[in-house]
């Protein structure tokens, strides 16, 4: 059931990406497996970024996000339980 929620979450915001898609997704994958990235560059050298270190700059010059979709990606559940845990996890 988790692996299926996972997968459903990433479609949902991958569709989002309406630019860049793949290269954003990346860029998102690689902040999330490499917190302690402290540059683009150090960034672009995460195992799960699979572009050279130019296509970061291109996808954050040339990507576009639809801002109206994502949120509803980012949280998936009824609007009162996403303010509970985004209040939780802002402390």
């Amino acid at each position: 059931m988790y692996l299926n929620t996972l997968q459903s979450f990433r479609h949902e915001v991958y569709a989002c990406l309406q630019r860049a898609g793949d290269a954003l997704f990346e860029v998102a994958d690689a902040l999330l497996t490499d917190p302690s990235a402290q540059s683009l560059a150090e960034l672009s050298l995460a195992p799960s970024f699979q572009r050279r270190w130019p296509s970061l700059y291109a996808a954050f010059a040339d990507g576009r996000i639809d801002q109206q979709a994502l949120p509803r990606g980012l949280c998936p559940l009824p609007a009162p339980a996403c303010r509970r845990r985004a209040a939780v996890a802002g402390h």
